[in-house]
């Protein structure tokens, strides 16, 4: 049976938005996505892995995820403190996707999908060529939210060979997506998931 993430929140639009990070990041997981609890309920014959759950769908059921509070994410705009002090990870979902996914990062999800030995991004893209010692930096700066011109600018190259050098990463690890970038360079060492 596949491992699943379950995603349990009515915000469709947020909802989807969710789940296309999990995907670009977590290949080999099935993400599922339900509009209410009972929804969840009828699906419950799958081997889920972590659950994402609104906060106010969280509050009606908090007793289902009383003994899952260490697989279990509560989805929340703005930082919501009442879930933090009853142990669980609170995700702001008004963040930028690069900042969502260095959340992710910090709540270890990739670490326990790698304990699970799920195909992550990082064992796909080691297979790929090494990146230069400038590319590295690069990506650095790129995952720290700096644009063309800033990379530039701190690393005394021109556009142009910043252009050729974000071609070439995106190039190497098959993607072009922030999120998946961010967390190769965390896994890699590139980065410190602290300096994000």
């Amino acid at each position: 049976m596949n491992p699943c993430i379950a995603i349990i929140d009515h915000n469709t639009l947020s909802s989807i938005a969710l789940q296309n990070i999990l995907t670009d990041n977590f290949r080999n997981v099935e993400i599922c996505a339900y509009g209410t609890m009972n929804d969840f309920i009828k699906d419950s014959n799958r081997h889920f892995i972590h659950f994402f759950v609104s906060s106010d769908i969280m509050f009606r059921h908090i007793d289902e995820f009383e003994t899952l509070r260490s697989q279990t994410t509560v989805l929340s705009e703005g930082e919501d403190r009442r879930f933090c002090k009853a142990g669980y990870n609170v995700l702001d979902i008004s963040m930028s996707e690069n900042e969502i996914t260095g959340k992710l990062l910090k709540i270890q999800l990739v670490s326990r999908y790698e304990d699970n030995d799920l195909n992550c991004g990082k064992r796909e893209r080691n297979t790929g060529e090494e990146l230069s010692p400038r590319e590295k930096e690069v990506l650095k700066l790129m995952v720290k939210g700096l644009i063309n011109k800033e990379i530039a600018e701190t690393l005394g190259i021109s556009m142009t060979t910043v252009i050729f050098h974000r071609n070439n990463i995106c190039e190497k690890l098959q993607t072009r997506s922030l999120g998946r970038l961010t967390i190769f360079a965390v896994l890699s060492g590139i980065i410190d998931i602290n300096e994000i």
